[in-house]
């Protein structure tokens, strides 16, 4: 009887040993991620993708608008560009781009893009929608 009791506390010992490891794997495992999760903000993008920025939507619409603008070299304003949100997944964009055509003549191309996000990588194309393009 005496020598049952010794393996019952034996074996008992054991299960509170794998116990203690698995909670401090736990504490472990949720420090990495509160670390990982603090240290989001001052990176661009944040643990769970966010909303994409101004500059984000604007060269994504830049990508979209090159083809429908006619002229061989096209250059666009990278810092005259005005930005708008209608809701949280609807962006504005209105700048302009400057062409040269084949004969050497240079104009200037305005442009109203309407974009919704639909989420993913904010830089990937494929992620956004066209809702209106209106080239002036």
């Amino acid at each position: 009887m005496n020598n049952d009791y010794h393996q019952l506390k034996k074996a008992k010992g054991k299960t509170a040993r794998l116990g203690v490891w698995v909670i401090i794997g736990l504490i472990i495992v949720f420090g990495l991620i509160l670390v990982r999760f603090t240290q989001s903000g001052s990176q661009k993008q944040n643990l769970f993708g966010g909303m994409p920025s101004k500059e984000d939507a604007y060269e994504v619409a830049k990508t979209i608008v090159e083809p429908s603008i006619k002229g061989d070299n096209i250059s666009f304003s990278d810092e005259g560009f005005e930005f708008g949100k209608r809701s949280d997944s609807i962006y504005v964009i209105r700048s302009y781009a400057d062409v040269t055509t084949e004969d050497g003549s240079e104009s200037r191309q305005y442009f109203n893009v309407t974009l919704k996000y639909n989420g993913g990588l904010a830089t990937k194309a494929n992620n956004w929608e066209l809702q209106a393009l209106q080239l002036q």
